[in-house]
């Protein structure tokens, strides 16, 4: 049965009542406590000395030990290769699992920010094109859960709040003015499809995006250029005119 090397002795505290003192495994490579270690060591067990034969000289009894020794020796840097390996490539994941949850939030923070522009910038009357997205968004919103998740987003955190999220989006809508209400409509189809979409799934913020944030043709200016005045050379007889009256 292996024995734990990296266990140390830890007081184990409950409530305000100390406990027993038990040992704490700190090696993240145990093969007692992590399978994965355990699996390793026996693919690759620790060499064991040769047995001895029937008839050995005390030369041959040291020469045995001292190849046992050196398997031994290559055998601990062979694992501690291969442990520094380990170590490098957890240290390569962890740091792509941090850039790509970087990444994600980042975009996150970009989707969010497009929403809220688009609500800014929502028209007081949808067109074709702009209500065929509206459309599109609200016949893929899932109905268990969107009106949890506009209530959420519209409301304010309050603990003794009672009302349904229903009855809360019922309340917004009888408080707005006829002018926010395509921005409410925007609201209801898009705040569920905010969130990152999966791969496969289609992406209605972006749909959106295209549709009710065109960039705005930039507008002519009305005053042409005026053509540059010309300069009227000065003729060789003027000027000697000029410098005799002088």
């Amino acid at each position: 049965m292996s024995v734990c090397a990296a266990a140390r002795p830890a007081i184990i505290v409950y409530g305000k009542r100390v406990g027993t003192t038990l040992s704490v495994c700190t090696d993240n490579n145990c093969p007692v406590h992590d399978p994965r270690a355990a699996a390793r060591e026996a693919a690759d067990p620790a060499p064991s000395m040769a047995p001895a034969p029937e008839q050995e000289t005390e030369e041959e009894a040291e020469e045995r030990k001292q190849q046992h020794e050196r398997r031994q020796s290559e055998y601990r840097e062979m694992q501690e290769r291969r442990a520094e390996e380990r170590k490098q490539e957890e240290e390569r994941r962890e740091q792509e699992y941090e850039a790509e949850q970087a990444r994600r939030e980042e975009l996150r923070q970009t989707r969010k920010a497009t929403f809220e522009r688009i609500l800014a910038n929502a028209p007081t009357t949808f067109s074709a094109a702009q209500l065929r997205i509206l459309l599109r968004a609200l016949v893929n919103l899932d109905p268990y859960t969107f009106a949890d998740d506009v209530a959420e987003e519209i409301a304010e955190v309050d603990e003794n709040e009672r009302r349904t999220a229903e009855e809360v989006l019922l309340a917004a809508i009888d408080s707005l003015g006829d002018e926010k209400l395509t921005g409410f409509a925007l609201r209801l189809a898009l705040t569920s499809h905010v969130a990152i979409p999966r791969d496969g799934e289609m992406d209605f913020l972006a749909e959106a995006e295209a549709v009710f944030l065109q960039p705005q043709p930039k507008k002519a200016s009305s005053k042409k250029a005026g053509k540059p005045t010309p300069i009227k050379a000065t003729s060789k007889k003027t000027a000697t005119k000029k410098k005799t009256a002088a």
